[in-house]
């Protein structure tokens, strides 16, 4: 089974190196929108599990934040920064179903990376853009005492069934992090931070 994905153009959850090479990290906090409070825990947990296991120093947010409404909410922004927060990750389902599109995300992505994702599509799945199942839009945010800043916006898609609820929601998470993980470099450029070794 195939799972799809487009890179972010620039995201988050980051790994900084200070001069005397000592690694230093930004907490990242993973953000789950869902109705569900079981759904997004489970999610959160798991999506943080994959991610420490990369060296992202990453936190869930539901217990932090339980009801995530905005992200750029003063209430939202004054208790990520209490927590240490430097960095948001968030994860939106967009589209879920026999009707699941990359429409759903058109708004929510600049216009290239909107092309991208549909050219990505329809190379690499067997029926174009008519096979996706699930749409998940992704979102970085640096967080600061002036708010939420994005700094990258994207989206990955299943785009064949999966088994179970579980192996799909696991489809997602791996994605996920080997997105977010694969745009490691841009971020350190954005941050105007050496490379890492």
């Amino acid at each position: 089974m195939i799972t799809r994905v487009t890179l972010i153009a620039i995201a988050g959850c980051i790994v900084l190196s200070s001069e005397a090479q000592d690694v230093v990290t930004l907490k990242s906090a993973v953000v789950a929108l869902s109705a569900q409070p079981e759904l997004r825990a489970e999610f959160e947990e798991g999506l943080v599990h994959k991610a420490r296991e990369l060296q992202y120093n990453a936190v869930p947010s539901y217990d932090l934040v339980p009801d995530v409404t905005d992200v750029d909410d003063r209430d939202f922004i004054k208790r990520m920064l209490t927590n240490g927060v430097g960095a948001v990750l968030m994860v939106r389902p967009a589209s879920v179903g026999p009707d699941a599109s990359l429409e759903s995300v058109k708004e929510a992505v600049s216009p290239t990376v909107y092309a991208n994702m549909r050219a990505f599509a329809r190379e690499l799945s067997r029926s174009g853009e008519d096979d996706i199942l699930a749409v998940v839009h992704l979102a970085i945010y640096l967080i600061s005492i002036d708010g939420a800043e994005l700094i990258g916006s994207g989206a990955v898609w299943l785009d064949e069934p999966s088994p179970s609820r579980e192996e799909a929601i696991e489809r997602l998470q791996n994605l996920i992090v080997a997105n977010v993980n694969g745009v490691r470099p841009a971020i350190r450029e954005h941050l105007g931070l050496a490379p890492l070794e």
